[in-house]
C-alpha cells in the first residue's frame, strides 16, 4: 500500500468521513460550489488559505475531482508553515486533509545540514574514510578523489593490494586489525607513486558471535610532517656531530687524539660498533684510528677503489655486513677515508645516515688535514739533531700512545731495539766525524724502511729504536735484517772496511692491553738483543712472551 493510501485509510479510521468537528487532525470539506462546508477544529490556517485562493491548494482539489482518485501535494513556506496536503474526491466535492510538517521538515533539514557538515569536516580532517568487508575489499570510500586517484575505481578491490601493490604490506596491517587501533607512520606506495606515510585509525565491526564483518576507518597523509620531523632530527644530529668534531679540532693536542675523538663521535651518532679512520699515504692506506669494540680485517685497497664511481658517502659490501664510508679529498688530493660498520642485518644503513655523513664531510676533511699537520709538526719538533729521527723523549711518548691505542683496537705492534756493534772502534780509529756519518747512514736506512704509520728514533749514542705498527714479530725480524745487510756499505762509506762495525737487533711484539710502558717493552727487546751479543753479534732475535708456547723436541 502506498503512503498516500495508508494516510487516507488512517484518516477514515478517525471518523473523518463523517463530520469533521470531532476530528483531531486538520481538514476541510469542499462542496460542489467550491465553498467550505465543514472543517475540523484545527483547520483554521488551512481554511484561510482556501479562502485566499492559494494556488497549490486549489490546483490539488481540481486535480482530485478530475481524476476521481486521491492526490497529494506539498505546500511550503506559506504563512511560515509547511503542509502535506491530500485531496480525496467525495461526490461533487472533496475532502482536503493537511498535515503540518513544519517541525519535521526543519529537523530533517537540520539533520541533512549536519550530515553535510560532518562529511565536510571529515573530508578536511582526513584524506580518506573507508569501509572494508570481512575479506578486506573496499565497499565504501570517500571523498571521490584522493592521493591523485578517482576513489570509485577502488570499490570492490582488495585494500592491501591497492596500498601495497608490490606485496610488501606491513606485519601490522591496518586493514587486518581485529581491534580498534591507531597506526602511525605506515609506509605505503600506491601504484606509480613515490612512497608516502599514512596515519590509520580503524574500528572493526563485529557480529553477535564476535566475528569481524567489516572494518571502518580513516587515513591521513603525514608524509610532509614525517619528512619535516626527520629533517629536523637530521639537522640536529648533523649540528651536534659538527660541533663535537669542531671542538676536537680546536682542543686536540695530538693527531691521534684528534682522529680518535672524531671517530668516537661518528660511532656514537651513527650507532656503529666500529669506525676506521684511514689515511692515504703515497706508500699506501694506513688506519690511524680504529674505534669500537669489534675488530674486523678490511680489504682497504678494495674499499678505496670502490669509491672511484661514488660521489659522497656510500654503502660498501663486506663479508658479512655492509659498511658506510666516505672518501675525503682536498684540492684534488686524496686524504683518506672513513669507514663505519654495524650489524646491517638488524639495522641497515638509511639514506638519512648517508646524508648525515655527507653533511659532515667538510669538517672530517679539516680533521684529516689538521691531523696530518700536527703529526708532521710533532715529528719535526721532536727530531734528533744528528740523525733527524725522533729523539728519546718523543719516541717514548709516541710508542706509549700507540700501546694505549691498541687497548681499543686489539692490534699489536713490534718494538725493535738496534745496537751498533763495535761503534767505539769507529770513533777511536777514524774519528767522531766518521762515527757521525755512520750513525746518519743507519738512520737513513731505518727511515726508508718504515711506513708512514711506523716510527724510527735514536735512543741514545749508537742505540736506535723502531716501532712497527700492526706487525707480527716474525715479519718485523725479516724486515730489519736488511739493516744487517747494509752494514758493509756503511763501513765502506767511512773507509773502515777492516773494522768490525755491525749491528745486533732485538724484537719484542706488544700484547694489547698488557704492555703499556715503553720502558718495559724496550727492556724486553734490549734483553734479547744482549742474548744476540752474547752469542756472536750481527743477528736478530725475538723476545718470547709469557703466553708463547714452547714446543720441545723429542
Amino acid at each position: 500500500m502506498s503512503t498516500l493510501a495508508k494516510f487516507v485509510a488512517s484518516w477514515k479510521k478517525q471518523g473523518g468521513s463523517n463530520g469533521l468537528a470531532s476530528a483531531e487532525g486538520c481538514a476541510i470539506r469542499i462542496n460542489a460550489n467550491g465553498k467550505i462546508c465543514d472543517q475540523s477544529a484545527h483547520a483554521g490556517a488551512l481554511a484561510e488559505l482556501w479562502r485566499e485562493n492559494e494556488p497549490t491548494l486549489h490546483s490539488l482539489a481540481t486535480k482530485a475531482l478530475a481524476s476521481r482518485v486521491p492526490c497529494d501535494a506539498r505546500l511550503e513556506g506559506v504563512a511560515g508553515t509547511n503542509f502535506w496536503l491530500v485531496a480525496v474526491p467525495e461526490g461533487d466535492g472533496c475532502l482536503i486533509v493537511g498535515r503540518d510538517t513544519t517541525l519535521p521538515d526543519k529537523v530533517t533539514e537540520a539533520l541533512m545540514k549536519s550530515r553535510a557538515l560532518l562529511k565536510e569536516l571529515l573530508d578536511s580532517a582526513v584524506d580518506v574514510a573507508f569501509e572494508v568487508d570481512a575479506d578486506q575489499n573496499i565497499r565504501f570510500i570517500t571523498p571521490v578523489e584522493a592521493f591523485g586517484f578517482k576513489t570509485e575505481m577502488w570499490l570492490g578491490r582488495a585494500a592491501s593490494q591497492l596500498f601495497w601493490p608490490k606485496g610488501d604490506a606491513p606485519v601490522r596491517n591496518p586493514f587486518a586489525s581485529k581491534v580498534a587501533a591507531h597506526f602511525d607512520a605506515v609506509p605505503v606506495q600506491l601504484e606509480g607513486q613515490e612512497r608516502r606515510w599514512l596515519h590509520f585509525s580503524v574500528h572493526p565491526q563485529l557480529d553477535k558471535t564476535g566475528n569481524r564483518v567489516s572494518l571502518r576507518g580513516t587515513c591521513r597523509d603525514m608524509t610532509a610532517r614525517l619528512l619535516a620531523e626527520r629533517k629536523a632530527k637530521q639537522d640536529s644530529l648533523r649540528f651536534t656531530l659538527l660541533q663535537r668534531i669542531t671542538s676536537s679540532l680546536n682542543s686536540s693536542e695530538t693527531a691521534q687524539e684528534l682522529m680518535d675523538n672524531a671517530s668516537e663521535a661518528l660511532q656514537e651518532m651513527l650507532r656503529a660498533d666500529m669506525v676506521w679512520a684511514v689515511v692515504k699515504y703515497h706508500e699506501g692506506l694506513v688506519p690511524i684510528s680504529i674505534m669500537g669494540s669489534r675488530h674486523e680485517i678490511l680489504d682497504l685497497d678494495t674499499i678505496w677503489h670502490s669509491f672511484d664511481d661514488k660521489n659522497g658517502a656510500g654503502v660498501i659490501a663486506g663479508d658479512n655486513r655492509a659498511h658506510l664510508g666516505i672518501r675525503l679529498d682536498l684540492n684534488g688530493q686524496a686524504l683518506g677515508m672513513v669507514i663505519i660498520s654495524r650489524d646491517t642485518e638488524v639495522s641497515p644503513w638509511s639514506d638519512q645516515e648517508k646524508q648525515l655523513l655527507d653533511g659532515v664531510a667538510g669538517v672530517l676533511t679539516a680533521a684529516f688535514s689538521k691531523a696530518e699537520l700536527i703529526d708532521r709538526l710533532y715529528r719535526l719538533s721532536s727530531k734528533d739533531d744528528l740523525t733527524g729521527l725522533l729523539n728519546r723523549r718523543a719516541l717514548a711518548e709516541t710508542v706509549e700512545a700507540r700501546l694505549k691505542h691498541q687497548c681499543r683496537t686489539d692490534l699489536s705492534g713490534c718494538l725493535v731495539f738496534i745496537d751498533l756493534d763495535h761503534f767505539k772502534e769507529v770513533n777511536d780509529t777514524l774519528g767522531h766525524q766518521a762515527g757521525d756519518t755512520a750513525l746518519k747512514m743507519v738512520a737513513e736506512v731505518m727511515q726508508n724502511m718504515i711506513r708512514p704509520c711506523d716510527y724510527a728514533g735514536r735512543y741514545g749514542g749508537d742505540e736506535f729504536v723502531l716501532w712497527l705498527e700492526d706487525m707480527r714479530a716474525e715479519k718485523a725480524a725479516d724486515k730489519v735484517r736488511s739493516l744487517l745487510d747494509f752494514m758493509p756499505k756503511v763501513k765502506a762509506a767511512i773507509g773502515g772496511e777492516d773494522l768490525q762495525l755491525g749491528a745486533s737487533i732485538g724484537v719484542c711484539q706488544s700484547r694489547p692491553g698488557v704492555d703499556l710502558s715503553f720502558v718495559e717493552l724496550a727492556d724486553k727487546a734490549d734483553a734479547v738483543l744482549y742474548e744476540v751479543k752474547g752469542s756472536g753479534r750481527g743477528d736478530v732475535a725475538i723476545a718470547r712472551n709469557e703466553t708463547d708456547v714452547v714446543v720441545e723436541e723429542a
